[in-house]
């Protein structure tokens, strides 16, 4: 560029774009830790849910509930969480990728889409999609687990499907995120992890009964797990954005000093060239 114009044109134009990239990465920033505050609070509530029937199925003998019996047909669905908008690096395809490999495998099967990246991709695919959330992500709730829950279990009480799988980013740090493929339905013993090995070999009375008991928690069990995963991908996507924003503002400060730097050599070139041209006018004038 040897036109000082249009580097000038150029330098504001970046300059630009870095004030909006570093705006979008304070936000996430902010979002991310509200994202885990929210999951440590639900934390000790869902762990509780989760262990109560991890403890029934162990020790109550035979004990038999239709979310908990694996149905043979593998009529799966599939709760596939993205993000309502790109700029954050490869969130979105990953999860998305990862969704789409693992139906391929199913014959049949019906798509919940939850976030506007999600439904998109699917259509661009020719996929169907059965039920769409699409704000769920922007700001999730329990109000929002809650309505997706209630959707869910109808379909799976209504012997639709007989399976659900959610398939969403888990958080590992501020900079791993991972999608991760979970099943909902049917609950199955190993699907809940261990709090510890447990030295208690009887069996637990439930009253009324433990089948009234799962009727009863299995919802919340589920409600927590959709809350947990929606706040997973919430803080996962503004991490993934937080870091492809911090790329792009160490790139537009580098391409701001390298214009800089070039907008001066153009400067002074110019500058250089009318005292020349002036010195050749003054030579021509005393000659």
């Amino acid at each position: 560029m040897s036109d000082t114009a249009e580097i000038k044109h150029r330098i504001k134009s970046v300059s630009d774009t870095h004030q909006i990239t570093k705006a979008m990465e304070l936000i996430s920033v902010s979002k991310m830790r509200k994202a885990i505050e929210k999951q440590a609070v639900n934390k000790a509530y869902f762990d509780s849910v989760r262990y109560t029937i991890k403890d029934i199925m162990r020790h109550s003998s035979d004990i038999r509930h239709k979310y908990l019996v694996h149905r043979p047909n593998n009529r799966t669905a599939y709760i596939v969480i993205a993000g309502d908008k790109g700029l954050a690096g490869a969130f979105n395809n990953n999860v998305l990728n990862l969704a789409w490999q693992h139906m391929q495998s199913r014959p049949v099967h019906y798509v919940v889409t939850i976030g506007q990246m999600a439904r998109a991709f699917f259509e661009s695919k020719g996929q169907p999609i059965d039920l769409e959330f699409t704000h769920a992500v922007t700001n999730p709730t329990l109000h929002d687990a809650r309505g997706i829950m209630r959707d869910i279990l109808d379909l799976y009480d209504r012997n639709l499907m007989d399976e659900v799988v959610v398939v969403y980013t888990r958080m590992e740090s501020t900079v791993s995120q991972k999608p991760e493929l979970v099943r909902l339905l049917p609950i199955l013993e190993s699907d809940i992890p261990s709090q510890g090995e447990s030295t208690f070999t009887g069996e637990i009375l439930y009253d009324p009964s433990p089948k009234e008991v799962l009727s009863v928690l299995v919802p919340q069990y589920l409600v927590g797990m959709i809350y947990s995963v929606l706040i997973h991908s919430f803080a996962s996507e503004h991490a993934a954005r937080m870091m492809a924003m911090s790329n792009a503002n160490k790139n537009a400060e580098k391409m701001l000093e390298t214009l800089n730097l070039e907008y001066n050599r153009s400067r002074q070139s110019s500058i250089t060239t009318e005292l020349l041209d002036m010195a050749s006018g003054r030579f021509a004038d005393g000659v």
